[in-house]
């Protein structure tokens, strides 16, 4: 899922999910352009293709379809886009593994593949709305556990991140506020909060 806070100006990237190391592939994010998150049978190069071309003043639903174009697997892709302005699209490619779903609304989209419920995409946007008060990577993180809690992934949840991206002290060429992952566990969305808790009483 993506989620944009337009109050402090933070767009963030969480993701969940039964694969190994998920945060190393599904969350790509830039300050002032926006996020995407490509899953299911996953073609990471999609996430920076469409970043740059959001850059270049692509709409989010021009972006998403000019990079699928050149993909000759698309129909094997899951994607969401959202733009720094809260500008969102998704994809749900034809060959992507049941349950699927997608769900987008105002500063956020959500997508889910091979999960117990189809439901999952709505109650993390609706959570992460309900929880943005309180910052961006703590609205994802209650966002994921609420995915967790439903089902979450077919296989059982094994590996999660959250990456969030913002205006820092090092300008331009450092925009990430959290870059957290847990690459395998068998509770990785409780792991992961309690290494955010941890890095954050650290920063």
């Amino acid at each position: 899922m993506i989620g944009f806070d337009p109050k402090n100006n933070i767009l963030g990237v969480g993701v969940v999910s039964g694969s190994i190391a998920v945060g190393s592939r599904v969350p790509w994010a830039k300050c002032l352009v926006g996020g995407v998150a490509t899953q299911a049978y996953t073609n990471p190069s999609l996430g920076p293709i469409i970043l740059d071309l959001l850059e270049k003043g692509y709409s989010v639903e021009d972006a998403l379809m000019k990079a699928l174009m050149n993909d000759p697997r698309r129909e094997y892709r899951q994607v969401a886009v959202l733009s720094w302005n809260s500008s969102y699209s998704f994809y749900n490619g034809k060959n992507i593994p049941e349950k699927h779903s997608g769900y987008g609304t105002g500063n956020c989209v959500s997508i889910a593949n091979l999960v117990v419920s189809e439901n999952i995409p709505y109650e993390m946007c609706t959570t992460f709305i309900d929880n943005l008060d309180q910052g961006v990577p703590i609205a994802l993180l209650h966002a994921l556990e609420k995915g967790h809690s439903i089902g979450g992934d077919r296989r059982g949840d094994r590996s999660a991140a959250i990456l969030v991206v913002g205006k820092t002290d090092y300008g331009k060429l450092y925009d990430r506020i959290v870059d957290l992952r847990i690459d395998y566990s068998h509770n990785p969305v409780e792991d992961l909060a309690k290494l955010y808790m941890l890095y954050s009483k650290n920063t």
